[in-house]
């Protein structure tokens, strides 16, 4: 496991990998089967720091994991539960809505990069239904105390879509009907519907407005976790600024934010070849680009790197909740990108970067931040010099195979402390 420091060195890529499974889809795929009485089977799990919280989870709520199988429940067990969410995010926000399923009270915690995840339009949709919520001013810990006694909720979903998705995967249980404002990140609750219907959950809409369950309960399923276009977006970047990529194992069906990256790669001018299983990514004269990340935050820090490699000043827009990730997201890219010699600034909710001048190297951060510390191990195969990457060992939260796969499709990676 890298701990201190690692050093990324210019490098020539040309290889092939397979995607990492979904992380997304694990979290969705754990909680669908814990409310699925019987036995599911979830294939192609991801296991990473994050999916691991959620497998707690699960069992701290009387679900049995021993993956791929997973034994769901009747209802939530009665008993106090204290959920330790680590890093997740997610973990978090689901739970609190399978807490409120039940009577009796459970505790969240987790160490501080959680503690910075806000949570109320989460709680004020769960305190309209009738459950007890007690938190750190829209902040964890959190205890929440169920059940859920009303049947009709509103939620603001500005700045996340999991509160939206925490309400839609409990919404069968309750017979709740949603009703949604201001939703950003809209691919994400696609793919929450998108698990619901795969254990037998069929949902009415009225486009990302309002949302009822045609049916009352889960059924268990086999279900297989697709790739990860987010964590295949680092490796596509990386073939657009530094040689060849292909990547196995992308499913196009299943609806995902971060397929984005395709789009926006063929955008600036890469050479991107897609096939039904796999996309190939190759070096070609960057052209600079404007992006709407709104509904792809996440794709926000590796596509900061490749505007850091055209031939222009690119914009990112929509950015500003890239402040309540899993670190100050936007400082973080903004600081790393200027320690590289790259000018960069954030103005009025849109992110600036001027890629003219290449990129120097130098020593970067990863703020404790899985994808911040990705995006800028990319960065470092195209520099004129090396780059540092301290505190790398974060990439465990979602890609732990990250530097493996990095080395082995051509990267030079050095572990410097």
């Amino acid at each position: 496991m890298f701990k201190r420091i690692v050093r990324i060195w210019p490098s020539e890529v040309d290889g092939s990998i397979e995607a990492p499974p979904s992380k997304s889809y694990t979290h969705r795929a754990l909680f669908a089967a814990l409310l699925s009485p019987g036995e599911s089977r979830i294939d192609n799990a991801l296991f990473c720091g994050d999916t691991l919280a959620s497998i707690d989870a699960v069992r701290v709520f009387g679900g049995q994991v021993s993956l791929p199988s997973v034994r769901g429940v009747e209802r939530i067990p009665r008993r106090i539960g204290v959920v330790n969410c680590r890093r997740s995010a997610s973990t978090l926000r689901f739970s609190m809505g399978v807490a409120a399923l039940k009577r009796g009270a459970t505790v969240f915690i987790g160490p501080f990069s959680l503690l910075r995840r806000p949570i109320k339009p989460l709680e004020k949709a769960l305190k309209e239904l009738g459950v007890k919520v007690y938190s750190r001013s829209g902040y964890p810990p959190v205890c929440v105390v169920g059940p859920v006694k009303r049947k009709k909720v509103r939620v603001d979903g500005s700045l996340s879509s999991q509160y939206v998705s925490s309400l839609l995967l409990i919404s069968p249980l309750a017979d709740l009907e949603i009703e949604v404002e201001n939703l950003t990140s809209k691919p994400y609750v696609d793919a929450t519907l998108y698990a619901m219907e795969a254990f037998g959950v069929r949902v009415m809409r009225e486009g990302y407005r309002w949302f009822k369950p045609l049916d009352s309960e889960y059924r268990p399923a086999h279900f297989k976790i697709p790739g990860d276009y987010s964590s295949a977006s680092f490796m596509l970047v990386a073939g657009a600024i530094a040689g060849r990529v292909r990547v196995y194992g992308l499913d196009h069906k299943a609806p995902q934010a971060d397929q984005k990256i395709v789009d926006v790669l063929e955008m600036c001018g890469a050479r991107v070849y897609v096939s039904s299983s796999w996309v190939e990514v190759a070096t070609s004269s960057l052209d600079s680009f404007e992006y709407d990340v709104s509904d792809c935050p996440d794709l926000a820090p590796i596509l900061a790197v490749l505007a850091a490699y055209t031939s222009g000043t690119c914009r990112l827009d929509s950015v500003s909740r890239l402040r309540y990730k899993e670190s100050d997201r936007l400082r973080a890219i903004v600081s790393n990108l200027r320690a590289l010699g790259i000018e960069a600034e954030a103005e009025r909710g849109s992110l600036i970067v001027k890629g003219r001048e290449g990129v120097k190297g130098g020593r970067v951060y990863s703020f404790k931040d899985h994808r911040v510390a990705m995006a800028f191990a990319v960065a470092g195969l195209g520099a004129k010099r090396f780059v540092e990457i301290v505190e790398p060992h974060i990439v465990s939260d979602s890609y732990p195979s990250f530097f493996r796969d990095l080395a082995l499709i051509g990267g030079v990676v050095e572990i410097a402390g």
